[in-house]
C-alpha cells in the first residue's frame, strides 16, 4: 500500500457517510465525543437534573453538532467540494443557519426556565456556532477558538445550567475539556496530513481511536452513575 493510499485526506469519508453529504455533516464520531464530554461535566455538576441535560444536548444537537457542521461544508468548499460535488450548497447552508436559530431558541427557553445568566453561553456560543466555521474574524478559526467554542463553552454551560452556579472545580473542568478536543482536532489533522509519515499518521489514527473510546465510556459511566 503506498503512502498516499494510507493517508486519504477526509478519513472519516466511508460508507455512508461518502455516500450522504447530510449524514456527513453531523461528524458523527466528534459529535458524540462532544456529547459524552457535556455529559461528564453535567454528571460533576453539584446537582443533576435530567431535562437540563437533555435540554442542554439539545441545544448542543441544533447549535453545533447540524449548524455549525453544516456551515462549514459549505463554507469550506474547496475541502469538501471534491468529494460531494453535487451537493446543494444553498439547502445546506440554509439549514445550517435555521438549526443553529433553533439551538439559539433552546438556550432562550433555557435561560426563562432556570436562569437568566445563562444567556451569558447562549449568545457566545451562537457566535461561535455561526462565526467559527466561516472564519470570520479570521483569528477566531484556530486552535484557540476551537478550543474556547468546541470545548470551554460547552462544557462550562453543561455544568451552569445543572447547579446554576460557576465554581472552581466547573471551571477546572471546562479548561481541561477544552486542551483535551483541542489535543483531538490536532491528532485528527495529523491523520490528513502525508508529509509526517506513515508511521505518525498510523499513531495518530491508533491515538485518536484511543481517544473517543475514553471519552464515550467517561460519559456513559458517568451519566449511569447519575441515573442509577
Amino acid at each position: 500500500m503506498s503512502e498516499a493510499e494510507l493517508v486519504p485526506i477526509e478519513p472519516d469519508l466511508v460508507g455512508i457517510w461518502r455516500k450522504n453529504v447530510w449524514w456527513f455533516g453531523l461528524r458523527i464520531p466528534f459529535s458524540l465525543e462532544l456529547v459524552s464530554w457535556a455529559t461528564m461535566t453535567a454528571a460533576l455538576a453539584p446537582e443533576f437534573h435530567l431535562d437540563r441535560y437533555l435540554l442542554i444536548l439539545l441545544a448542543g444537537f441544533f447549535g453545533l453538532i447540524m449548524g455549525a457542521h453544516y456551515i462549514d461544508i459549505t463554507s469550506s468548499k474547496e475541502k469538501y467540494l471534491p468529494y460531494f460535488p453535487n451537493m446543494n450548497r444553498k439547502a445546506i447552508r440554509t439549514v445550517g443557519i435555521l438549526t443553529v436559530l433553533l439551538g439559539l431558541a433552546v438556550g432562550v427557553y433555557m435561560s426563562l426556565q432556570y436562569s437568566p445568566w445563562f444567556l451569558v453561553f447562549v449568545i457566545l456560543g451562537g457566535f461561535f456556532a455561526l462565526a467559527y466555521p466561516v472564519e470570520k474574524p479570521k483569528w477566531l478559526h484556530s486552535y484557540p477558538g476551537f478550543a474556547v467554542g468546541w470545548g470551554f463553552l460547552p462544557a462550562l454551560a453543561s455544568y451552569y445550567v445543572q447547579g446554576l452556579r460557576v465554581d472552581l472545580v466547573g471551571i477546572a473542568l471546562a479548561v481541561f475539556l477544552a486542551i483535551l478536543v483541542t489535543e483531538m482536532h490536532h491528532l485528527a489533522v495529523l491523520t490528513n496530513e502525508k508529509e509526517y509519515g506513515r508511521e505518525t499518521v498510523q499513531s495518530a489514527r491508533f491515538l485518536l481511536k484511543l481517544h473517543r473510546g475514553a471519552a464515550y465510556a467517561v460519559g456513559l459511566v458517568l451519566l449511569l452513575a447519575r441515573l442509577i
